[in-house]
């Protein structure tokens, strides 16, 4: 296993939210991924807080993204 970065895939309800560059560890054989304690329960929360305000919504989706600075 190696320090990389990965994008994680979160579907529900017909939603889905996509988490970019989170800092994981990952195996080159066989493509697991590792996601550190700490970091996998902030993103977990945020994504049910997400899908939770979502439901009563007449919407497509939302994005976000950092900008390049």
């Amino acid at each position: 296993m190696r320090r990389g970065r990965t994008t994680l895939h979160f579907e529900r309800g017909g939603f889905y939210a996509d988490v970019e560059n989170v800092s994981a560890m990952l195996c080159g054989r066989c493509g697991a991924r590792s996601v550190p304690g700490v970091t996998a329960l902030k993103i977990s929360d945020a994504i049910e807080k997400l899908f939770r305000a979502g439901k009563d919504l007449d919407m497509t989706g939302i994005s976000f993204h950092k900008l390049a600075s």
